[in-house]
């Protein structure tokens, strides 16, 4: 019969891989960022791309042509257009109101600038919650434009690699507090030994790795949180 400290790793070990196939989506699935909102992509239809997201309204992208896109969000269509050259890649931004921006792709990374040639930084102001629009600011950065009406510019989320460590340390720190033979084997392989004659390992070794194990399987879990 298994003693329920046994019963409790197997019922947190399955719990733990259910958790990691259920999260494959997030994790392969690209999308982009408005703000505090993620949107990924819901469906397409003829030249029109929706993305969805749990906190806000669609996002739609529709490619006009080869090189312009419009990118549309409340009822609201922004026009993006393709001006790159040789070397240099480049869009122009059109809002509804009129105003006019360039966005530049320095090796991926989005950055966009006024008809004087300033950087938009797109800073994100909150107050209760509730963006804070500045003077002057727009709806959304240039760069958050493009990053929406192109694919490429999309990301995948999390670091799944941390979920497979996770793993591994919880099942390492089990079975340093649980099996007296996997307790040894650490104990034969460990560098410290070396420093005795006919070393054996003692109660309070024991003690030390039933504390470990539980150190470790305890961080297992704050590992695992990183792989979000």
């Amino acid at each position: 019969m298994k003693s329920p400290s046994s019963i409790f790793f197997v019922s947190v070990l399955l719990v733990s891989l259910l958790t990691g196939v259920l999260s494959k989506p997030y994790f392969t699935d690209r999308v982009f960022y408005l703000y505090l909102s993620t949107f990924k992509f819901a469906g397409e239809q003829d030249s029109l791309v929706t993305y969805r997201s749990s906190t806000a309204g669609p996002v739609q992208v529709r490619t006009d042509d080869e090189l312009h896109r419009t990118v549309i969000i409340g009822g609201k269509s922004y026009a993006i257009a393709d001006k790159s050259i040789p070397y240099s890649t480049k869009y122009r931004v059109t809002y509804p109101n009129g105003h006019v921006y360039s966005v530049e792709d320095n090796n991926g990374y989005l950055l966009g600038y006024d008809d004087k040639g300033n950087i938009v930084m797109g800073i994100e102001a909150y107050a209760n919650g509730e963006r804070n629009k500045q003077e002057g600011e727009e709806d959304y950065p240039p760069s958050a434009l493009v990053s929406a009406a192109y694919p490429d510019y999309h990301v995948k989320r999390g670091v799944p690699g941390f979920l497979f460590l996770a793993l591994g340390l919880l099942i390492f720190g089990w079975c340093s507090f649980r099996y007296q033979a996997f307790q040894d084997f650490m104990f034969r392989i460990s560098p410290q030994r070396l420093m005795y004659e006919n070393p054996e390992p003692s109660d309070f070794y024991y003690f030390t790795s039933k504390v470990g194990g539980i150190v470790v399987m305890i961080g297992s879990i704050v590992v695992a949180f990183k792989a979000y």
